[in-house]
């Protein structure tokens, strides 16, 4: 299956461990919203040259997460609520394709997984901190991407999952957590009968979801 990352600089494994990199100090907060991006400095940090370090930052660029103004700034992106909003439209009609397409012939032993990160999730809603309860979710819904056959759909994904990642991170409120707990459920069960009607009643529930504003 093709990386969930790819993109014109996949080729490079050096590129795409240092995108990783970067983005894992996104999502647990190592790098904040606003904060800028010093291509120098994060070489010497990861022990690599400026190069991959500056192919990274433009992916992370085209995927939304860091934003940049010519010969002014390069910063982790300030996620508005409305942008999150926005991009969870097209996340929902971008998983709700997918789920068409997985759903039918989803291999055996990805309802155990699918649990496993479900059972995460319902622990992380018990400390109540946003990274971890945001990086539990991300890693279940992680898993039907992967089996998909079509490259587009994947990037079109990912160009979007972590937007909407970082910007559920810093919203007025959290979202109805609970909701997302049934859909995950509902999503199980789905995969486990391979029920491309039951896969829709899920993404039903996350339509339902709304992205809390100002």
């Amino acid at each position: 299956m093709p990386d969930l990352t790819e993109t014109r600089f996949a080729s490079s494994p050096i590129v795409t461990t240092v995108f990783e990199q970067i983005l894992t100090a996104v999502n647990d907060g190592s790098l904040l919203p606003g904060e800028r991006v010093n291509d120098g400095e994060l070489a010497k940090q990861l022990g690599v040259s400026r190069t991959p370090v500056r192919e990274a930052i433009q992916r992370l660029r085209e995927i939304g997460v860091i934003e940049a103004s010519a010969s002014r700034f390069t910063r982790v992106a300030e996620v508005t609520p409305l942008q999150t909003a926005q991009s969870y439209t097209v996340w929902l009609a971008l998983y709700g394709a997918l789920v068409d397409e997985v759903i039918p012939r989803v291999p055996d032993g990805l309802v155990e997984v699918l649990e496993a990160d479900h059972a995460q999730y319902l622990a992380s809603l018990t400390t109540g901190d946003a990274q971890q309860i945001a990086t539990a979710n991300y890693l279940f819904f992680s898993r039907l991407p992967a089996e998909s056959e079509n490259p587009a759909l994947q990037r079109a994904l990912t160009s979007v999952v972590h937007v909407v990642r970082l910007g559920s991170l810093h919203l007025p409120e959290f979202i109805d957590l609970a909701g997302v707990a049934h859909a995950q459920k509902l999503l199980i069960d789905a995969v486990r009968a391979r029920d491309v009607s039951g896969a829709r009643t899920a993404m039903t529930v996350l339509g339902d979801i709304e992205v809390p504003q100002d």
